[in-house]
């Protein structure tokens, strides 16, 4: 819709507020309302305005994909969720898509059939310091799966692949805190929740490896040298790639680009020469993590790169 701007006096700017949105959040006069700037945007916000989220599925036919929409109204910022089914056995698929990935989510509520769950922890977590702690924990579990190729010691990436559910919580927080709050700029809630994405992806690499190599404990493993360096080289591009988020610097995106390209070369190179599964496994999901890593690269230049426009 379009509102004609009022000038009164020399410096004063006006706009009226729809009355349809005005009577809706039960704006008064002499009510404060929150203004915010988003760039070329103005956000008008109703300060009184709780933002508490209700749903309600029915899981009857989800079966195995319960927890996975569980996760999603999560995420979206869900606070009240009902859900109805038609087998009470249900209720326990219900129980164990709990607490992982949804903190906060109980169940305060049974019924004959159908169950209510609430957000019971009351805040979300602030965004920044979570999306920090994410990338440290990132670089962390990478360095711990090559200590433990390299030593030979796969007992410990069994311990090493619990990181991954840690990870999950991390990121389906941000996401909900996007979903639920936004962020400072509107226009960067999109490639801010790409690179959440991506970290999520990327982790679930490190434990199919963990996985992988875990199961075969016994086995005479034998990894070249040189394989092994294509997967040190793919963790150290978590490193490029944090510093290229934090301190933003066009230098390190070429940079970046130059390894991929080597990386991705040697790689294939190296294929041609492996001598067991062990290998083509370790090399297969040290490009596929430094591919989802370069990933990353599209949303952070959207975050920073400004243009002018024309």
């Amino acid at each position: 819709m379009k509102r004609k701007v009022i000038q009164i006096a020399n410096s004063t700017h006006l706009v009226s507020l729809p009355r349809k949105w005005a009577l809706r959040n039960n704006i008064v006069k002499g009510q404060e309302i929150d203004v915010s700037e988003d760039g070329e945007r103005i956000i008008v916000s109703n300060t009184d305005y709780t933002d508490y989220k209700k749903a309600q599925i029915d899981i009857t036919a989800l079966d195995l994909m319960t927890p996975r929409v569980i996760h999603a109204l999560y995420k979206k910022g869900i606070d009240e969720l009902k859900i109805t089914y038609d087998d009470t056995n249900m209720i326990e698929i219900v129980h164990q898509s709990l607490g992982k990935e949804s903190q906060g989510f109980e169940i305060l509520e049974h019924g004959k059939n159908y169950c209510v769950i609430k957000n019971v922890s009351g805040t979300v977590e602030e965004f920044n310091p979570l999306l920090r702690r994410t990338f440290i924990l990132m670089k962390d579990m990478a360095d711990r799966v090559y200590d433990a190729l390299k030593t030979k010691d796969y007992s410990q990436l069994h311990i090493i692949s619990h990181m991954e559910e840690t990870n999950n919580r991390f990121t389906t927080i941000c996401r909900r805190y996007l979903n639920k709050r936004g962020f400072s700029k509107v226009k960067y809630v999109g490639p801010l929740y790409y690179i959440i994405e991506d970290l999520e992806n990327l982790a679930d690499q490190y434990k199919y490896l963990c996985q992988f190599f875990y199961d075969r404990r016994d086995d005479e493993i034998k990894i070249q040298k040189e394989v092994l360096e294509i997967f040190e080289e793919s963790n150290k591009m978590i490193d490029m790639i944090i510093e290229t988020y934090y301190r933003f610097d066009m230098s390190m995106l070429v940079k970046v680009k130059k390894n991929r390209k080597n990386m991705i070369e040697n790689a294939v190179n190296m294929f041609s020469k492996t001598k067991n599964q062990y290998e083509n496994i370790l090399i297969h999901h040290s490009v596929t993590i430094l591919q989802k890593l370069f990933c990353m690269i599209g949303p952070i230049l959207i975050l920073n790169v400004e243009a002018e426009t024309v």
